[in-house]
């Protein structure tokens, strides 16, 4: 039962956090302060650390590509495909 519930949400929910539009469409950059988990494909979902977003490494052409993320451990440098912000409500400052 909860191996079911993992996977349905892995493919129902946690899909809709990681979408990244192609680059034809701008979306807003990921900002600093945003909690996230930081996906791990060796790991069942359950397993995956939560982390806050402390640094944003933009590219060439200003887009982060790559976060610095602390977790209980330390930091970790991730790309953001790697990454799953949680969406949070207009008024909430993730500073």
């Amino acid at each position: 039962m909860l191996q079911h519930f993992w996977k349905r949400w892995h493919r129902e929910y946690l899909h809709t956090l990681q979408q990244r539009p192609k680059w034809a469409t701008t979306t807003e950059n990921v900002k600093t302060g945003t909690m996230v988990l930081i996906k791990d494909d060796r790991l069942p979902p359950m397993k995956w650390k939560l982390g806050r977003i402390l640094e944003t490494h933009p590219g060439k052409d200003g887009l982060v590509r790559v976060v610095t993320v602390k977790i209980e451990e330390g930091e970790l440098k991730r790309p953001i495909v790697q990454i799953c912000p949680f969406p949070l409500p207009e008024n909430v400052n993730c500073e």
